[in-house]
């Protein structure tokens, strides 16, 4: 048990070491650059954090699940473009939700055409 914990503190330590997602992904989400947020996206949640950005995650998450779910959720917000932000924001959502909400704005043409 004790290398999880050390394992889980290492990940949130690399999540909270970042200055700012801005530097890796410094264009918010837009129509055009969809398929490269997401991209970007989940090429920048890794050790670890790429498990908030999947449908598996568990119902009764542990506190520093919770925790680094709240950074990635942050972390989606700070990329998107205030108009998404308004479209998805909700305090009970999860970073997966985020995605699966912004996946289905950007497949429903009549959705996304409002964003510009």
């Amino acid at each position: 048990m004790t290398g999880f914990m050390n394992s889980n503190k290492e990940t949130i330590d690399k999540a909270y070491s970042i200055g700012s997602i801005k530097t890796c992904i410094p264009s918010p989400l837009m129509l055009i650059s969809y398929n490269t947020w997401n991209e970007l996206c989940k090429r920048f949640c890794t050790h670890g954090l790429d498990k908030h950005l999947a449908s598996t995650a568990s119902s009764t998450p542990t506190p520093e699940f919770a925790k680094t779910g709240s950074l990635v959720v942050m972390w989606l917000y700070a990329t998107v473009s205030p108009k998404l932000v308004d479209m998805v924001l909700d305090p009970d959502v999860s970073a997966f939700d985020i995605l699966d909400h912004l996946k289905k704005i950007f497949h429903d043409k009549k959705i996304a055409a409002s964003c510009n």
